[in-house]
């Protein structure tokens, strides 16, 4: 068997690759494009604040004149898109995300200067305007705005690390000031993304006075942003810090320019009722979520193409018969195995490998999707593990059942198949091949005397079986009683005992066999043949005569008492197990036991009981441990040789 170290964060690999900046745009690029946007009928002022954002005016100047369309409940919003100057737009002042921490006069807190919502108006053709006492009360708004901002809200993944990954929207936005002495000032507020952008500022060390009045209004500070950054870039990459590498990233982003409103009627929205309603869709009426069910088979079908494209799938048509998208007559076509058995244990295999192809291929779509926890943050740090992967190639085995079977025996199947795996298919030395159940079983049965249960041969049996099984409801938890005719081993439990006995091996591959020839699974009897009630008719299999009839509970006793050292050997190391499996049981029965107020007894009142236990396991650990010592230095690995290289999967 082998196994693998933990691996390195996944979007570590992923991070936005560094690039110079390119030079500004020439002064007549941006007058050419200020002339575009006085066409379109906006003010002298937002014409030329809106023309030195962009990275390449040339390229916005046609856009202008033929903008996109944006639907919104009473028309469409007209914006124009491109790569602009981060430095060179401001986050929101009035971010909505900060509603419930704004404070206002009315309060009258003390020390602290209230911050209010300022309401914005249409002031023009693609333009909005706000009230502000002074430059000064601006800076501060915004300065808070931009920290309360960025402590609620920490964007997955990294800024530092990716740059601004969706376009933020914005608009032009005139200041008029209460001050008289002070002229108004127009700017390019995102009224969508302001945390996005806060956080890119952060990266680019920009404070309120350089965004708002700095480096979109002077060309000198500009040159000499873009050539400090570009002087970041230029530094040996083993010299470079990690801050510097974020402030490359978060230069220049994509953006969304609103320029205007077109209305479905006369005074059917305007600019500000627009801007506000595509702000909501996001926001305020956002979409509901995908099910659990529906976001694993999206990225599953995204992981299939990437195994198609590394060459873990071998052709087109297996992706597809792995996908679904084949009838079985379609799959023998193609000369591909079609038993349902055959695809789930492939499916299986390619989703909790750790062969660097498969694994790598799978690797990929999962960092980039990012699932989200279920309080809705990101998780972070994703290790892509086997019991990360397995969920998705099971997504993909039910795909048999959907529009089929009801939804509940879905969901059912889709749990009871993954509960009743082995949990460490990634570090068994099993794949699956084109041996028959009858094959499978007899290389199982030989696995079995030669005291090697759970290799190859019976990995892929035991996979191939649980499928089987599980789709037919057959299998599932244990009884919740106790006593001594409890049965409380799970289906994993269950089907590594039934793996144990020859027995057991038997009717996994009965069951197999069953499948295939379109019927449900049958139980067998000690010769190994189908079981027959008074009537004559053959014994359907469940999951209570699984566990009765087939594998009983606590059986293991009762073995031989005479025989060959082998046998008696391998006996008593069942017998071990089986005791391990009941203290594990019975140490849960003792954590179920509460007091009124709901604490365990066992940790407010079981200190000595506890004491004496954990001394009593560590004596059986230290002469456990002993054995295997002795055991690693006198013999070798017995699962060197598990599967002949002419059995390779179809």
């Amino acid at each position: 068997m082998t196994s693998t170290a933990p691996e390195p964060h996944d979007l570590a690999r992923l991070t936005r690759p560094l690039r110079r900046l390119p030079e500004l745009a020439s002064p007549a690029a941006y007058r050419q494009l200020r002339a575009a946007f006085k066409k379109h009928e906006m003010s002298d002022a937002a014409a030329s604040a809106l023309s030195t954002i962009w990275v390449d005016p040339e390229a916005v100047v046609p856009q202008v004149a033929h903008p996109q369309r944006r639907r919104v409940p009473g028309g469409y919003l007209l914006v124009i898109t491109g790569r602009v100057w981060s430095g060179r737009i401001t986050p929101d002042t009035e971010n909505p995300r900060n509603a419930d921490h704004v404070q206002f006069a009315i309060a009258e807190t003390l020390g602290i200067s209230p911050v209010g919502l300022p309401s914005a108006r249409v002031h023009g053709v693609g333009e909005m305007a706000i009230r502000a006492k002074s430059r000064t009360a601006l800076g501060e708004q915004l300065e808070w705005t931009v920290e309360t901002t960025r402590s609620r809200n920490e964007p997955h993944p990294s800024i530092a690390e990716q740059g601004i990954m969706d376009p933020p929207i914005g608009v032009a936005t005139t200041v008029i000031y209460e001050d008289p002495d002070e002229a108004p000032t127009t700017h390019v507020f995102v009224r969508e993304g302001s945390s996005r952008v806060s956080h890119a500022h952060y990266h680019l060390g920009l404070t309120a006075e350089d965004a708002l009045f700095g480096l979109p209004r002077n060309a000198a500070a500009m040159q000499q942003h873009v050539d400090e950054i570009n002087g970041f870039a230029g530094k040996d990459a083993a010299e470079i810090e990690e801050s510097e590498k974020a402030a490359i990233r978060c230069a220049i982003t994509e953006f969304e320019l609103v320029i205007g409103v077109e209305e479905d009627a006369p005074d059917s929205t305007d600019l500000a009722e627009a801007i506000k309603a595509r702000v909501a869709q996001d926001h305020l009426n956002p979409k509901k979520k995908w099910t659990e069910s529906s976001r694993l088979t999206s990225l599953a079908e995204e992981c299939l193409g990437a195994l198609r494209k590394a060459g873990a799938i071998r052709s087109d048509a297996e992706a597809d018969w792995l996908g679904g998208r084949l009838t079985r007559a379609e799959a023998i076509a193609h000369k591909i195995p079609a038993h349902g058995d055959h695809r789930a244990a492939r499916l299986v295999h390619l989703f909790t490998t750790n062969d660097p192809q498969a694994h790598n291929a799978i690797r990929n779509p999962i960092a980039l999707v990012l699932l989200d926890e279920a309080d809705g943050s990101a998780k972070r740090n994703r290790q892509v593990r086997g019991n990360t992967k397995l969920p998705l190639g099971v997504e993909l085995v039910v795909r048999e059942l959907l529009g089929v079977a009801p939804d509940r025996a879905v969901a059912g199947f889709r749990k009871t198949f993954i509960d009743a795996l082995p949990t460490n298919l990634s570090t068994r030395t099993w794949k699956p091949s084109r041996r028959s159940p009858e094959a499978l079983y007899a290389a199982a049965a030989q696995e079995l005397a030669e005291d090697q249960v759970g290799g190859s041969a019976g990995t892929e049996l035991w996979v191939r079986a649980a499928y089987v099984l599980a789709k037919h409801n057959k299998i599932g938890g244990g009884r919740h009683d106790m006593g001594d005719g409890g049965d409380r081993r799970t289906s994993r439990e269950l089907m590594e005992d039934l793996l144990g006995l020859d027995l057991g091996l038997r009717q996994l591959r009965q069951a197999v066999e069953d499948d295939r020839d379109g019927r449900a699974p049958r139980l067998i009897d000690a010769q190994g043949l189908p079981r027959q009630d008074a009537t004559g008719e053959e014994i359907p299999i469940t999951n209570e005569r699984l566990r009765v009839k087939i594998a009983p509970k606590d059986t293991s006793n009762t073995g031989p008492s005479n025989g060959d050292a082998q046998t008696r050997f391998r006996h008593k190391v069942k017998v071990m197990r089986d005791s391990l499996r009941n203290m594990e049981s019975s140490m849960r029965d003792v954590e179920g036991i509460v007091d009124s107020g709901g604490d365990r007894l066992i940790e407010t009142t079981g200190r000595e009981a506890a004491l004496l236990m954990s001394k009593q396991l560590y004596k059986l650990f230290e002469r456990a441990n002993a054995w295997y010592g002795a055991a690693f230095d006198g013999q070798t690995n017995p699962f060197a040789d598990d599967e002949p290289e002419n059995q390779d999967p179809a």
